[in-house]
């Protein structure tokens, strides 16, 4: 039986693979700065470590007319992509080996945790090619939902089980077992089929190009790819913050927060996400999860005197994660919605890029923001921020591109403009965060 015939054989497999996503994921964004942490490093260290967690996702929409355009059709359009990028994923973590101490050589272990994370982004953008394939509409949100809830479990496992196997075993322990489970994992995709009978037809590079094109120039398109820009910044700064506050600040266990009750909070808050938000409304759910992350800083912020409680602390561990995944559910259900179905695939991982980038910004810019302001206030002044990007969730129109595409007329003038702004600033963007400090 084959995924599109299989409604339940394609959801477990589409979760399966976000539990890919996530081992790799909590290793790289959680254990290995929580690592760094421990060994006495500041903000602006772990930051530079974390932006390559996220800057190749910045960088997936480039990937999806690639996967949109070229495949090997008797094993699928999406497979072999998800195939090769999965066993890439497990080649790279095991090569961390060769590096005999990554506290000490940081330029050497950003530059292996981008490599492994472009991998990663091409399964992510496979992975989520195939989604868009094979949902139905009346499917999409439970399934958004179920699907990053295991990304939230694999980060369990990737964050908070492979930093007490580093713990117990040392760094290349868990770089061993962690390539185990991602090759594991691998032969899920190498025993099911796409669909039954002969691959459907493909389109064209150019035509593909085009059609994206032609998406992004409608007001709603845009003003989706700004939020998508804006959203995540703000929790990149916050985290990136937090690996330095909480491990040599406070006297909390990090690891247990950083690696099992966050990644908790979000499972959580995916699965509630999923059974209401198509109820609710993709934006409204958006809203809500949004104004959650940011009463939850204002309350962190002013409740300075209480950071001595492990008990207030912890109750913002919980809270901050629950309610992002709340908001990132429900934006992925908003960026399907506006994305044009010609080339839904394309157009929704260049939001997901953008959403990636947005916390690459973050961890980035997180080292100036922290010797700014005190800790205190970094959380009211981003809580604010996040605030003022919530608005743009409101303005977006999300049947605009079905309504109104294909139009006779061509990209409108407008749009042109509109879309070389854009592209001007992602250059802008990308030349701030590569460049050395």
């Amino acid at each position: 039986m084959s995924l599109a015939e299989s409604p339940r054989l394609r959801l477990l497999t589409l979760c399966v693979l976000y539990v890919g996503q996530g081992i790799p994921w909590g290793f790289t964004a959680l254990a290995i700065p929580k690592y760094l942490g421990d060994r006495g490093l500041g903000t602006g260290a772990i930051g530079i470590a974390l932006a390559m967690t996220t800057l190749p996702y910045s960088f997936k929409w480039i990937w999806g007319p690639i996967i949109d355009s070229f495949t090997i059709p008797r094993l699928g359009r999406r497979r072999p992509w998800i195939i090769l990028a999965q066993a890439l994923m497990a080649l790279t973590i095991i090569s961390m080996i060769a590096i005999p101490d990554i506290a000490q050589d940081l330029t050497l272990l950003a530059w292996m945790i981008l490599v492994h994370t472009a991998f990663s982004a091409l399964q992510d953008v496979a992975v989520d090619a195939l989604a868009v394939d094979l949902l139905d509409d009346d499917e999409r949100g439970r399934a958004n939902g179920l699907m990053y809830a295991s990304k939230y479990g694999g980060g369990i496992i990737g964050g908070y089980g492979l930093s007490k196997i580093i713990g117990w075993w040392g760094l290349e322990s868990a770089l061993i077992v962690q390539t185990a489970m991602l090759l594991a994992i691998m032969i899920v995709p190498l025993l099911v089929r796409e669909r039954a009978g002969p691959p459907s037809e493909r389109p064209r590079f150019v035509e593909v190009v085009s059609s994206l094109a032609q998406a992004f120039s409608l007001r709603s398109t845009v003003i989706a790819a700004v939020l998508a820009l804006a959203i995540n910044f703000t929790g990149g700064v916050v985290a990136a913050n937090a690996f330095r506050l909480f491990t040599q600040d406070l006297d909390v266990d990090y690891s247990l927060i950083s690696g099992f009750l966050a990644p908790f909070a979000g499972f959580v808050g995916s699965i509630l996400c999923s059974a209401l938000v198509d109820r609710i409304g993709h934006r409204r759910m958006a809203v809500l999860g949004s104004l959650g992350m940011a009463a939850g800083w204002i309350a962190f912020g002013l409740g300075e005197p209480l950071w001595t409680s492990a008990g207030f602390v912890y109750t913002l561990a919980l809270w901050e994660p629950f309610f992002q995944s709340i908001m990132t559910v429900s934006l992925f259900a908003v960026f399907m919605d506006v994305s044009w179905p010609r080339v839904g695939a394309s157009q929704f991982t260049a939001y997901m890029a953008l959403l990636n980038f947005s916390s690459t910004l973050g961890y980035r810019a997180a080292g100036y923001i922290s010797n700014t302001w005190e800790d205190y206030g970094l959380y009211l002044v981003i809580a604010g921020v996040q605030l003022v990007v919530t608005g743009l969730v409101l303005t977006i129109d999300p049947t605009e591109a079905r309504r109104r595409l294909p139009r006779p007329d061509g990209i409108p003038l407008a749009g042109r403009i509109a879309a070389g702004l854009l592209i001007a600033g992602l250059v802008g963007l990308t030349v701030y965060v590569v460049k050395p400090r």
